[in-house]
């Protein structure tokens, strides 16, 4: 029986980042007035400027 409280638990709680995530982001769209296709292009770009510098640090 305890496994299945600790699991519970855990789903509970990834459940509530999640949520709180999805809340944030729809927050953010809404403030700055952005469709879903914007935010997924801003974040493509976000994750390419990421990888560059990433990648800049590791090969010195």
């Amino acid at each position: 029986m305890g496994k299945k409280s600790k699991k519970s638990k855990k789903a509970k709680q990834t459940c509530s980042v999640l949520l709180w995530h999805k809340t944030s982001i729809k927050r953010i769209r809404q403030r700055f007035g952005l469709s879903k296709y914007q935010m997924l292009w801003i974040t493509f770009g976000k994750g390419l400027l990421i990888g560059y510098v990433v990648a800049l640090l590791v090969h010195r």
